[in-house]
């Protein structure tokens, strides 16, 4: 699934973060029917990337080329940079707030 649809293409993906000497992150943000965010981030080949999305009971993420729409997911990276969609699951008007973690190991 790609998540950045029409009107969203343009969208600057903010990247996911980490501290020095961490080997997680964490991004927080708020979705609304029609409008995801986007992140990134990079990692080596071989590595174990963990994303957990908490906050909101209909939000959930995809990676592009990865996996849809998820709350939790783990996975071998390739050394590449990853787009990570944000979304509501059902469209609302109200909007959804969230927080997503990122592990790399």
């Amino acid at each position: 699934m790609a998540f950045l649809g029409t009107g969203a293409t343009a969208q600057q993906c903010q990247q996911i973060q980490f501290l020095s000497g961490a080997s997680s992150g964490e991004v927080s943000g708020t979705v609304i029917e029609g409008s995801p965010m986007c992140f990134t981030f990079g990692s080596g080949a071989g590595q174990m990337a963990s994303l957990d999305l908490s906050g909101s009971e209909n939000a959930c993420f995809s990676i592009d080329g990865v996996i849809d729409c998820q709350a939790n997911y783990s996975f071998e990276t390739a050394g590449q940079t990853y787009r990570v969609g944000v979304f509501q699951l059902f469209p609302r008007s109200e909007a959804e707030t969230f927080n997503l973690r990122l592990t790399i190991r």
